[in-house]
């Protein structure tokens, strides 16, 4: 069935959902199970010592022991001149991004039986061309071709007017408060159909959910005394701060969680961590009234990342803006980038199929033996090659060879005596390489 990938590839979690083509429409966006226990995957590769390549809660197991040959929060340096150290091998952030969103692309395809039609990958709104084109040219190298990138809060806004009428004009907030820092976007809907970003902010301060695990942790530390010269130490400590994430996240449903034998309470937890969602809230302003339209134009702020959840959040937005909050779906930006993907390629009417009575005169002709030399490739040096199987040289060679073959059958089959053809010297045909830029300018 053809369907379309979105493609969200966080600081700390990366995740994706499909629409798939029923008839002539499209189907809604639906989360693809990436981990082994949650759709997303942790952002994480690792290099093995066998010279395997691991992605996700693979690369989160051996990054755990082994953390010198795993790299985490690549995806927001692309564009950086200074390399990624894994191991002993230097990488760049873009190739380690391409190497995460290749992979998922085929551990979808596998499950869906097919390849996408296009896939459409997110980005910090901050982006500029230069990024883009980076990640672009590390996409071709693992052989992704049909990808569009576009910035999250659009793909936020995108799955939002799924559900909400968004008419030509209106303008969305997007407040997105991921692990590792807090975006804050105005996007406004053209007469097109499509989103366009208007202004847009990125804290430069944590201020995100690791952050809030860090005052969760502290306040614990300061009463579970840990000796630091035990050789266990760093494992009782890694295993608090996993405690504390996931206290965090009973916090936003539970009044009380408890770590390690002690109480935190909700409103403990709120008094600890409000002077940083009070900044968060002042930034949204600031975004607010840094674009071009009147703040009255803003129909919604719409509210999204792994920690939108947290109930102070919502609190202090309804109590700041007099706009009407709405929390995104879980995994709002993957299922807007699979959204965003259905305008590019529109879903195709299927036509009648001719159906006919076979003709038990009508033999195809005996197919002439033809003896195929294996092509020995050369083996592969980059990480990238290694992790796709073949490089571009070698996929030209290989259409090279079946192009030789293709045209020595097909003097092997001609007729003795050919019609003359006449070849124009202005005739020529050429191979372009077209790269998918982000729609409307994105």
């Amino acid at each position: 069935m053809p369907y379309v990938l979105g493609v969200d590839m966080g600081t700390s979690r990366t995740a994706a959902a499909v629409c798939r083509q029923t008839g002539s429409t499209w189907a809604d966006a639906e989360i693809v199970q990436l981990g082994e226990r949650t759709p997303g995957i942790p952002t994480v590769v690792y290099f093995a010592t066998d010279g395997s390549i691991l992605v996700g809660d693979a690369a989160q197991h051996n990054a755990t022991s082994d953390p010198t040959n795993a790299a985490r929060g690549f995806s927001r340096r692309v564009g950086d001149e200074v390399p990624v150290m894994i191991g002993g091998e230097s990488c760049t952030a873009e190739e380690l991004t391409a190497v995460l969103v290749t992979w998922v692309v085929n551990e979808v395809a596998a499950a869906e039986g097919s390849a996408p039609q296009h896939v459409v990958v997110t980005h910090p709104a901050g982006w500029g061309v230069f990024r883009r084109r980076m990640l672009h040219r590390a996409l071709r190298q693992t052989n992704l071709n049909n990808v569009t990138l576009i910035p999250e809060p659009v793909a936020v806004a995108e799955g939002h007017a799924v559900s909400h009428d968004v008419v030509a004009g209106q303008a969305l907030a997007v407040y997105d408060l991921g692990a590792g820092s807090l975006s804050t976007a105005v996007v406004r809907r053209s007469t097109a159909g499509t989103f366009e970003l208007l202004s847009s902010a990125e804290s430069v301060e944590p201020n995100g959910g690791d952050s809030f695990d860090d005052v969760i942790f502290e306040h614990i530390r300061a009463v579970v005394a840990v000796d630091m010269a035990d050789p266990h130490a760093w494992t009782t400590l890694t295993r608090m701060r996993q405690l504390c994430t996931h206290a965090k996240e009973q916090l936003s449903t539970a009044s009380e969680a408890t770590v390690r034998e002690i109480q935190v309470t909700r409103t403990e937890f709120e008094d600890l961590i409000r002077p940083a969602v009070e900044a968060g809230v002042e930034e949204l302003l600031r975004t607010i009234r840094s674009a071009p339209i009147p703040a009255e134009d803003i129909a919604s702020v719409v509210i999204t990342g792994g920690s939108s959840r947290i109930p102070l959040i919502g609190d202090l937005l309804t109590a700041q803006l007099r706009n009407r909050t709405v929390l995104a779906p879980e995994l709002a930006c993957a299922r807007g980038a699979a959204v965003a993907a259905q305008s590019l390629v529109p879903a195709r009417e299927a036509g009648p199929v001719e159906v006919r009575d076979p003709d038990p005169d009508d033999t195809p002709p005996e197919r002439p033996d033809v003896d195929l030399i294996p092509l020995e490739l050369p083996k592969t040096k980059s990480f990238l090659r290694r992790f796709t199987g073949m490089n571009r040289g070698a996929a030209g060679a290989a259409a090279g060879v079946v192009l030789a073959g293709a045209v020595a059958l097909t003097l092997y089959l001609r007729p003795d005596t050919p019609p003359p053809v006449s070849v124009s010297p202005f005739h020529a045909s050429a191979t372009t390489s077209v790269v998918t830029e982000e729609k409307g300018g994105r």
